[in-house]
């Protein structure tokens, strides 16, 4: 029992850390699952009730996880590996991953989203960053073809390390070495309307240089980091 509620404690910690409220948007967690002793889809489902939370995102698409939150208002994001992008930009095998894990929960489960890879720039493999539009937008094609690209959306998680400078905002810029891949990126989700999505730690900012980097920019305001995006987004 004593185990139990530690572990339960740490599950809160994590969610509090990995949420973010955004105005408008509802609140929303990652849903991550390498850990020992967890427990549950069931149960976490119970657990994030009195929390409000109606977002979730996971980094694959547990089948378990997809069916404890059934008749849920729960939104989900769904994970497509790092290890999976050369496959899926096989437009057989992207159809196969689509039907056998996105169709068969979509009428009980609200699945919102697919990322397609999780901070692929983040790893020094050019290769698998070669990979990654191709997949996004065979899977954004296939969704077109069974009629599902209205109800979900395709994107993927980037890591904030894209960015180069991104104090003041106005100086934000991305990795020269990334450049070339983010043009083609942006213009993929200007077609498809779909969103850019980063994962924001501008505490690391501020651990690096807290002399020139305010504390507010790493701990409550993320407008700052916002407007790093925007400017790199509308460059």
């Amino acid at each position: 029992m004593a185990t139990y509620s530690v572990h339960l404690r740490l599950l809160f910690l994590l969610l509090t850390l990995s949420g973010v409220q955004v105005l408008g948007a509802g609140f929303g967690i990652n849903y991550g699952q390498i850990a020992d002793n967890l427990p549950s889809p069931s149960s976490v489902s119970v657990m994030l009730q009195p929390l409000d939370v109606s977002r979730l995102k996971l980094y694959d698409a547990n089948p378990k996880v997809l069916q404890a939150f059934s008749n849920s208002s729960v939104e989900f994001i769904v994970g497509i590996g790092n290890g999976y992008l050369q496959d899926m930009a096989d437009p057989v095998k992207a159809q196969n991953w689509v039907q056998q894990n996105l169709q068969p929960y979509l009428a009980q489960t609200k699945i919102t989203c697919i990322s397609v890879g999780n901070e692929v720039f983040m790893t020094n493999d050019t290769q698998m960053w070669s990979y990654l539009l191709p997949a996004m937008k065979t899977v954004y094609n296939t969704l077109v073809n069974l009629g599902l690209d209205k109800q979900v959306i395709v994107t993927t998680a980037h890591p904030f390390t894209i960015i180069g400078d991104s104090y003041p905002p106005s100086s934000g810029t991305f990795r020269q070495d990334v450049i070339e891949y983010m043009q083609p990126i942006l213009d993929f989700h200007s077609q498809t309307k779909s969103p850019f999505l980063i994962n924001a730690y501008p505490f690391f900012a501020y651990k690096d240089n807290p002399d020139q980097i305010p504390l507010d920019y790493a701990f409550s305001t993320f407008s700052l980091v916002i407007s790093v995006l925007a400017y790199l987004i509308h460059a």
